[in-house]
């Protein structure tokens, strides 16, 4: 078992080492012991693991390259990505060398070690291209990829470096990037001159560089300075080729992939695969996106020809089974072998040259095809082919025929001379191409694994070739005088492959090296296998046979000569049988017994294995072995979806050699797969059923009782097969099943039980046994749903104990079924299966049960006393014509048509003619069938008559519609005659034939398939059973035979002669002339073509042209996948005609197919302009087809708009004369089956001039020409000047465009940016809201820090009294509705009460009714009444109502939702928004702000955005606490760019993180303290004496001013009144702080926070302006100097989208909580869905039903009134402070909350707001919320003004004392002493005031308020 467990499978490259034995006829594989069938062919081989050696890639990016083996002593090189290693020829590593990675850049020519390259150097992998072995002077040659192809030379014995040539443009060889694309040959001339190699490579492009083969000096001394050097250079000849540099124009991805390379004899020799040139269809590049063409090559070179005019090309392939194969992939020399040479025709010692090709017709496939060919090729042969074009060339026949190095069509040139084998050229007739390829040998194929590598050599006279696949297996193949070779073994080297090109043999070719990418392999020459199939190939090719068990040598075999020790006759083998031969999995350690013949002494031991499951010792006694069977542990698991058994091979294995010997197969089963009684016996195991535990089990001694134990399918519980069970849906009813051996429940198991599946549910029903044979469902009703079945047949189970199933072998169902399913008429129901017992219930008209029927003398019954359904109707009759003859079969549907064929029989008369019935039309009830007796000439016409049993009323039925006789006629028949294969569509002309209901059309004896109409009949022809003649043709319809003498002449069949012309496009549709015989007869041509197993017809029939001998037909398509994009010919596996019946394959026609016209874009922009008259040339490739006759036509049509154009034809052009047309046109162009339209043309027109404009023109012209004349005399002087000036504007424009390419990037880089950067600095600190006073104040009061309100009323003391009196009764007044709705309608009607004065008004009367909300509210109501009104009656846009502040019920309104909605701000709403704040308040600090102007990097605000590229760098600086010096220091980011005070402040919001506002400490009363070393310290400031100051500008300074660096240590300390560098008073009398920040008291006002941006205004002392990161544009003193450093301010618009980007999620939880009626757990405040009620109420009340109306009504109430304000003004809300860019950023957020709420569209264009463009993609999300959220709250229900009410007061109670009422009365009452007498004459003009004598208190209170003591 260890030698099992032992063999590993490596990953990638594998150096394997195989078997060099002779060949068998089966097949090998090498792998692990698996199981096998009994009779299985497949073969096992054991390795053993001391027999492997391998060796890995230290780094996965390291693959392996290239591979050789020194012959002398075995040692393996091996060429690696940036390593080169020598191995022993154990795979131990001896040395390595180091050869990359370093820096480099493939584009660096000469390189950068030789002079200094400006190309970026990159850190580049050296890639071994090459790896050579110079015998000679016992060194390697190493070369790679790096400094364009360098190599290294070391010594092989440690991998010395002896020398690396670089500096001379000879040592680069290449700089291709490929290890498969360098191929070198040392040549050796003997001891005298050194060697010289010869080095083909691709060139990757640089053919300028490199040339593709040459041959070099190999000096003896490594580091001489002609190493490398060419071996002939002079100024016209040298030792090279070089690929021409107009081959790239043609195709600009040429390159030549050099696979092999050899010497032999006085040649050296290179396999090649090169893109093809030439004028054919193999055209084009693949640069292009087209497919290139490749062909296959072998180059050879004299090795003595230093001008390389011996340079030959001959085309190398193979064809096997019609395929071609012509790619090359690897290729070997080796010697011919005995047995091969005689089937090849050479000598034994003969080089031949093994080759490997994938399939391909010249073309690389874009995904290769993993078909590929073994072919063998004589050398000697190839020699010949090349002596042969030699001469022939040398006599002046042909060309040199080399497309690729331009000397295709040089012709060659005659010269006197002999030309023998060795012949090398001369400067004339060089380098050569040959035309014909040579065809290799195929001896194997193999279609799935692509073979990929190939060695070989001769062993006892047989060719055995190894070849590597690209899955990584080696095949094993013998070649000898047989037609094919024969694949005798196949290796499993690696994994996963491929195994790559380089393979080699060890030096005494015991081994084999194979290399994948990342593993070298080898093992030992023996490949054990077992010998059964071996010995059927050769009987005395002996066998080795120990318990080694491989094929073999005799002699190889250790103790061969012992008994039974070698097999060499197949009967000797061992065979092997086992007792038992299967066992349960349950069953464990039991003793077997192995009987083995064959086998030799067994004294040294044996061991028993179950495949990879368990070994163990096996007792020895003679030829039988004991072995125990594995242990619980190791049993196999059996899965219930694979069966009830498993196979494992059992082996036995000689302890002597750890190898398995023999092996047979083993049965191990499980029972308890097994679920029921019947599957368990008929299992061909040991399995018994416990009847009482329901389970299957191998030993019935684990079954509970005696009695439950079943082995006979007889003795299983089962339902016997009953009659159908019918159960009638909705009767209760029990169902009672025969059985037989049902089991009685013991103690413990419960009882029986139906189980019915019923249209997918299941159904349990208690059942009843009542002995062994009998069980009984329960009384239950069933039902199914629908009315489409009359009955359902149902599945039944009978199980017990809950899950225990009676097995149903009769498969026995419940058919459920419905009376009135499918049986709506009495006949239907009558004629159901009487065991249904459905009746007809007269009475309910309708198909029941008897006991649903009411009334029992009311029903119908089949066979009952009433059993005959009554009114019969006829629904439909056909046909509904026939002939008089008769014989028409009438087809009559109704109901009630009888319930048996007696009763309607003589009963039936179609137009009163007996039309008699046909049993077998006959379905009762439903349809009858008659045939029609012969009429009268008097009849014409009539219904259909049916009586049921008696012709009474009540049991007759007669048609609505008619039965009409009438005299079908023939006029003619047409064609006369068709071929006698038939097939002809022979068109009868007449009328009436669509009458009666059979037609018969005779061709004498023969019937005709027909189809018919009224006027006409069509009949095709079968093949003629009499040969060729006239025939006649007759017609019947039923009994009337149609009198017309017709003939039909049977024809000779066409043939085919001839078609012109054998070739076509792969979208047919080109013009092919047929000639042959008889080809008029056929009435659908039809060519065909079969290609790939699919067939194609050409659409459009052939017509003939001239007589019946020639017609004129359209190619087919080829059905090929690729047809649009194949770049070569392709022949169709059949061609041929399908003419009517008649089908004709061609057998000796050569069609061929070539690639389809493809057109090139007539210009980039697709449109041409053209002048009138100017040709129009289309370009492209193929237009004319290489046929074998010269370049086929086209029929080609161009289009120019709707006109042709007349064409000339060239191989690459379309030249098109325009037609006489002007402005632009489409080109279209047609040909074949395919239209394309490269483009446009726009044709301008030339108008023609007159004689007079003529003349102007030419005296103008002349005045021009003396005008120019005086200008160049001035430009002369000008230019240098202007060439100055120019260039200095281009330095100007590159310096900008540059900065405007870094801005954008930069802006893109920023819109990148982690959102959860930001979102995990706004930790879950607390939110500090304000009080609900301050809130309250803040919102009505906006602006005033201390109202009055707040304070108590303030008035003289001897005035107290009387005040306090007045204001009482005054509050009394207010406090009536009838007085403050006159009140405030009053004041509102005059003129000098301003819009300011509305709003105080509002707020002042809602801080009075803060105790009594719902007065207030009632009042609120009344006013927005009114004002809606007012609204509607002063024609205004209904959307305009609460748009603005102009009313006091708007601002009423604000304070009313106000008071309402603080608890949900604090709730709900509060969290999102504050986050948001931060958000933005942490955004905009993370880059650079204007501390004058406001401005900043990161903005939402166009407004507030820098325009100008600001440098800076985020630093650390480590603060100390103000109050506590002793605590951790805390770090702060801050820029370098900020001034001392913006400093200050982010210190100050990192200290005091989570403390309110208010509660901190002023950046103003604070100095900032830089702490340095040694105790030093500096106070900051934002102006000093060291403050910068240029001209005017003065600059504050910055942390960069200072040059504080990172992690920096600062202090907040008090203010300091003096520091020492401090600003000199003169200079200026205020600190920063002081000027900048404080310059307006900020107290909240939306209106004053605009004002807060400082101005930029002259210091009032000395006149300087201050300015911090940018300089305000109003102030245009910028120099013209400076125009070159300014950007186009608009490309910074960018990082308005970086910074929305990152807001985005805050923005959208704030609006998502707004709009949603639920969020977080809150409820919906009240006071929104009453208001909206309120404005729904409104709205029907004026009958206002535009939803765009409400919703707008709805959006000015809440979201633009309140929400809008809040979002705006955070502070508000909240302690907190805003900065002006904050704010810029806010309003752009309620901006686009304001278009959420909005229903019109807004149009956006480039000259729309930012602000609006900005977040244009996501307010139409926001608006389908706003409508979500609206249509939510309509849907919620109604609140009762009882719930409002309890809602208000508790609202009215919790913040009662909030507010002073009598100052806010006061202040109330200052209008009423303002307007006294408007106020009092209002109140005396209203009559329910004059009730209540309002005016009269009103002038009360006016008296105590001026009363004075």
């Amino acid at each position: 078992m260890t030698s099992f467990t032992r063999i590993r499978t490596y990953f990638l490259l594998c150096c394997f080492l195989s078997s060099l034995v002779l060949p068998v006829t089966s097949q090998t594989v090498v792998q692990a012991p698996q199981t096998h069938t009994a009779g299985s062919q497949v073969i096992t081989a054991l390795l053993q693991e001391e027999e492997y050696a391998s060796f890995h890639a230290e780094n996965p990016e390291w693959t392996f390259n290239h591979l050789a083996v020194d012959y002398r002593n075995g040692n393996v090189y091996l060429g690696a990505v940036n390593r080169i290693y020598k191995l022993s020829p154990n795979l131990e590593v001896q040395k390595s060398h180091e050869t990359g990675p370093d820096e480099d850049n493939r584009k660096c020519y000469p390189p950068r070690i030789v002079q200094p390259c400006s190309e970026p150097l990159t850190l580049t992998n050296n890639v071994n291209k090459m790896l050579l072995m110079d015998y000679r002077e016992n060194r390697l040659l190493a070369c790679g990829s790096l400094y364009q192809g360098i190599c290294k030379i070391l010594r092989l014995d440690d991998l010395f470096k002896l020398g690396e040539p670089f500096h001379k443009k000879e040592h680069y060889l290449s700089g291709v990037n490929e290890s498969g694309s360098v191929f070198g040959v040392i040549v050796s001339y003997g001891n005298a001159s050194p060697d010289m190699l010869f080095v083909a490579t691709a060139v990757d492009g640089k053919p300028e560089y490199f040339p593709t083969i040459s041959s070099r000096k190999l000096a003896r001394n490594s580091e001489e300075d002609g190493m490398f050097a060419y071996v002939f250079h002079d100024e016209f000849v040298a030792s090279m080729i070089k690929i021409p540099s107009d081959t790239f124009t043609v195709i600009p991805d040429f390159d030549i992939y050099y696979i092999y390379g050899f010497a032999s004899g006085n040649f050296v020799y290179f396999l090649t695969l090169q893109p093809e040139m030439g004028g054919g269809p193999t055209t084009g590049s693949s640069s292009a996106g087209r497919e290139q063409v490749y062909t296959s090559k072998i180059v050879r070179l004299c090795k003595a020809d230093t001008a390389f005019n011996s340079y030959v090309e001959v085309p190398i392939g193979c064809i096997s089974d019609n395929v071609e194969y012509r790619l090359l992939e690897a290729a070997y020399l080796s010697k011919a072998g005995a047995i091969l040479a005689r089937s090849l025709d050479v000598a034994p010692d003969d080089d031949v040259l093994f080759a490997i090709f994938s399939k391909g017709q010249k073309r690389r496939p874009r995904q290769a095809s993993q078909d590929s060919a073994l072919c063998v090729f004589s050398l000697r042969k190839i020699n010949e082919k090349i002596k042969e074009r030699l001469q022939s060339c040398y006599k002046g026949e042909g060309t040199l025929d080399l497309a690729w190095l331009k000397v295709k069509d040089i012709p060659c040139s005659s010269a006197l001379l002999t030309i023998d084998d060795d012949f090398c050229g001369l400067d004339m007739n060089a380098p050569l191409g040959v035309s014909e390829m040579v065809r290799g040998k195929p001896l194997f194929s193999d279609a799935v694994d692509k073979m990929s590598s190939v060695i070989a050599y001769v062993y006892k006279n047989h060719s055995l070739v190894f070849v590597g696949t690209k899955s990584g297996q080696v095949k094993k193949i013998r070649v000898d005088g047989s037609s094919r070779a024969l694949q005798y073994e196949t290796v499993q080297a690696v994994e996963n492959g491929p195994i790559l090109r380089d393979m080699a043999f060890s030096s005494d070719h015991h081994y084999l090296y194979v290399m994948s990418e990342t593993q070298v392999r080898h093992t030992n020459k023996h490949i054990h296998q077992n010998s059964s199939l071996l010995t059927q190939y050769h009987n005395h090719w002996h066998l080795s046979f120990s318990y080694v068990t491989g094929c073999a040598r005799k002699e190889k075999c250790e103790r061969s000569s012992e008994p039974r020790r070698f097999a060499s006759d197949i009967k000797q083998c061992v065979r092997l049988s086992v007792h038992p031969n299967n066992i349960s999995v349950s069953q464990f350690s039991v003793t077997l017994v192995l009987e083995a013949h064959n086998v030799p002494e067994l004294s040294a031991g044996v061991n028993c294995t179950f495949e990879n499951l368990a070994e163990m010792n096996g007792l020895v006694e003679g030829n039988r072995i004991k072995c125990s069977s594995p242990a619980e542990k190791e049993m196999p698991r059996i899965i219930v979806d694979k069966g009830d058994h498993q196979i494992v091979q059992l082996y036995l294995k000689s302890k002597e050699t750890g190898l398995a010997f023999a092996n047979t197969s083993f049965v191990f089963y499980n029972c308890s797969v097994h679920k029921s009684c019947l599957s368990c016996v008929s299992s061909p195991y040991q399995c018994h059923w416990c009847k009482y535990r329901h389970d299957c089990t191998h030993d019935p001694r684990t079954c509970s009782f005696q009695e439950g134990r079943v082995k006979r399918p007889e003795g299983c519980p089962q339902l016997l097969p009953a009659e159908r069970i019918l159960v009638p849906v909705n009767v209760v009813k029990p169902i009672t099943l025969r059985a037989k051996n049902l089991p009685q429940p013991q103690s413990g198991q419960r009882g029986y039980e139906c189980l019915l599946t019923i249209q997918g549910n299941e159904h349990r029903v208690p059942a009843l046994r009542f002995n062994s044979s009998s069980v009984q469902c329960q009384n239950t009703s069933y039902f199914y749903d629908g009315m489409e079945m009359s009955s359902l047949p149902v599945e039944l189970t009978v199980i017990w104990n809950g899950d225990f199933s009676i097995d149903n072998p009769a498969h026995n169902k419940v058919h459920l079924y419905k009376c009135d399913a499918q049986r709506g008429s009495c006949g239907l129901c009558l004629k159901a299966d009487p065991l249904f017992g459905c009746v007809w219930c007269k009475g309910e008209n309708r198909c029941t049960l008897k006991q649903h029927c009411a009334n029992e003398n009311t029903w119908l019954e089949h066979n009952g006393i009433n059993s005959k359904c009554t009114h019969p109707r006829i629904t439909k009759i056909t046909p509904l014509r026939g002939p008089r003859e008769g014989g028409t079969l009438v087809t009559i549907h109704g109901e009630n048509l009888g319930l048996d064929f007696r009763e309607i029989q003589g009963n039936v008369k179609v137009a009163e003619v007996d039309c008699t019935p046909i049993r077998e039309g006959y379905i009762p009830a439903e349809q009858i069938v008659c045939e029609m007796g012969r009429a009268e000439m008097s009849q014409y016409t009539g219904n259909v008559q049916v009586c049921v049993g008696q012709c009474t009323s009540e049991f007759m039925a007669k048609s609505s519609k008619y039965y009409y006789f009438v005299i079908p006629r023939i006029i003619s028949l047409t064609p006369s005659r068709g071929p006698v294969s038939g097939g002809t569509v022979v068109n009868i002309t007449g009328s009436h034939f669509d009458a009666g209901s059979n037609v018969s059309v005779m061709f004498k004896d023969q019937p005709c398939t027909y189809q018919r109409g009224g006027l006409w009949l069509t009949c095709r022809t079968h093949a003629s059973l009499h040969g060729i003649g006239n025939v006649s043709v007759s017609v019947s319809i039923d009994r009337a035979h149609l009198q017309k003498d017709l003939q039909f002449e049977y024809v000779e069949d066409p043939t085919i002669t001839k078609i012109e012309p054998e070739w076509s496009i792969f979208s047919g549709y080109t013009p092919i002339t047929v000639t042959g015989t008889n080809l008029d007869i056929i009435q659908t041509p039809l060519i065909r073509a079969k290609y790939n197993g699919h067939e194609t017809l050409n659409v459009s029939e052939c017509r003939c042209s001239v007589g019946p001998t020639t017609m004129v037909c359209q190619a087919p398509e080829l059905p090929i996948s690729l047809a649009r994009h194949q770049e070569v010919p392709e022949r169709p596996e059949e061609f041929g005609f399908k003419l009517d019946d008649l089908q004709i394959t061609l057998n000796n026609t050569n069609f061929i197919y070539f690639p389809n016209p493809e057109f090139e874009p007539i210009s980039p922009s697709g449109v041409l302009e053209l002048k009138p008259g100017s040709p129009i040339i289309l370009k492209g490739r193929n237009f004319l087809p290489a046929t074998n006759s010269g370049n086929g036509k086209l029929n080609y049509t161009v289009l120019i708009g709707e006109k042709p154009c007349i064409l000339t034809v060239s191989e690459n052009q379309l030249l098109c004369e325009s037609p006489n047309l002007i402005g632009r046109h489409k080109i279209l162009a047609r040909v074949g089956g395919i239209e394309n339209s490269p483009g446009s043309v726009h044709i301008t027109s030339d108008s023609p001039l007159s004689s007079t404009a003529i003349i102007g023109i030419a005296a103008a012209g002349a005045l021009l020409i003396l005008v120019i004349v005086a200008v160049l005399i001035a430009y002369k002087r000008k230019s240098r000047e202007s060439d100055l000036t120019l260039k200095r504007l281009q330095m100007q424009m590159d310096n900008l465009e540059s900065r405007v390419a870094l801005e954008c990037k930069e802006a893109f880089a920023e819109l990148q940016t982690d959102i959860h950067e930001l979102t995990s600095d706004l930790d879950g600190a607390g939110i500090p809201f304000l009080d609900y006073r301050t809130y309250t104040m803040r919102v009505l009061f906006p602006g005033i820090e201390e109202h009055p309100v707040l304070r108590d009323l303030e008035v003289p003391g001897y005035r107290q009294e009387q005040v306090e009196k007045g204001l009482k009764l005054f509050g009394q007044l207010i406090n009536n509705k009838i007085f403050l709705l006159c009140f405030i309608r009053t004041l509102e009607a005059q003129r000098g009460f301003s819009m300011r004065d509305r709003g105080n008004v509002a707020s002042l009367i809602m801080t009075v009714l803060q105790s009594k909300l719902e007065y207030a509210t009632d009042v609120l109501k009344h006013l927005l009444s009114d004002l809606i009104d007012r609204n509607l009656e002063s024609k205004n846009h209904p959307k305009l109502l609460l748009r603005r502040t102009e009313s006091v019920a708007e601002k009423m309104l604000t304070n009313w939702f106000t008071f309402l909605l603080y608890k949900f701000l604090k709730e709900c709403a509060g969290e999102p928004l504050f986050s948001l704040f931060c958000a933005i308040k942490q955004q905009m600090e993370k880059g650079p702000i204007d501390s004058i102007t406001g401005e900043a990097r990161y903005s939402l605000s166009e407004d507030k955005l820098i325009r100008q590229q600001i440098d800076y760098k985020t630093l650390v600086v480590n603060c100390i606490h103000p109050e506590n010096e002793k605590s951790p220091e805390i770090q702060v980011k801050v820029l370098n760019c900020d001034t001392i005070s913006q400093v200050k402040e982010k210190i100050l919001d990192a200290i005091y993180k989570n403390v309110p506002h208010s509660h901190r400490l002023k950046a103003s009363d604070m100095d900032l303290e830089w702490r340095q070393g040694r105790g030093q310290r500096m106070i900051l400031q934002d102006e000093d004496i060291t403050t910068k100051i240029e001209g005017d500008w003065k600059r504050l300074n910055m942390l960069s001013h200072y040059q504080v660096p990172d992690n920096a240590v600062m202090a907040l300390v008090p203010k300091q009144v003096t520091a020492y560098n401090s600003v000199n008073n003169s200079t200026v009398s205020r600190t920063s702080a002081s000027k900048y920040e404080n310059m307006i008291k900020y107290t909240g006002s939306p209106d004053s926070l605009r004002t807060r941006t400082p101005m930029i205004t002259p210091d009032l002392e000395s006149g300087v302006k201050v300015w911090h990161l940018v300089k305000n544009h109003e102030h245009g003193d910028q120099k013209e100097g400076d125009r070159g450093s300014k950007m186009v301010s608009e490309i910074y618009l960018t990082r308005l989208l970086a910074t929305k980007g990152t807001l985005q999620k805050f923005v959208d939880d704030l609006f998502e909580t707004i709009f949603s009626t639920a969020h977080r757990g809150s409820a919906l405040p009240l006071a929104i869905k009453y208001m909206f009620d309120f404005l729904d109420e409104q709205a029907d009340k004026h009958n206002i039903h535009d939803p765009h109306v409400r919703h707008t009504w709805k959006s000015n109430c809440l979201p633009l009134r309140f929400w809008v304000n809040v979002i705006k003004n955070p502070q508000f809300v909240f302690d907190i402070h805003k900065s002006s860019i904050t704010d810029a950023c806010l309003s752009v957020v309620a901006q686009t909350f304001m278009d959420s709420c909005s229903t019109s569209e807004h149009r956006l264009g480039k000259d729309s707001p930012s602000n609006k463009l900005l977040y244009a993609k996501d307010i139409p999300s926001y608006k389908s919320w706003v409508e979500r959220y609206y249509s939510d709250i309509n849907k919620m229900p109604a609140i009762s003004d009882q719930d409002m009410n309890a809602y208000l007061a508790e609202q009215s109670r919790m913040h009662m004392n909030e507010f002073n009422t009598m100052s806010s009365l006061s202040e109330i009452y200052s209008y009423v002493g303002k307007y006294t007498e408007e106020i009092v004459c209002a109140l005396e003009q209203d009559d329910a005031a004059r009730k209540q004598r309002l005016a009269f208190k009103l002038e009360q209170v006016v008296a105590f308020m001026s009363l004075e003591s």
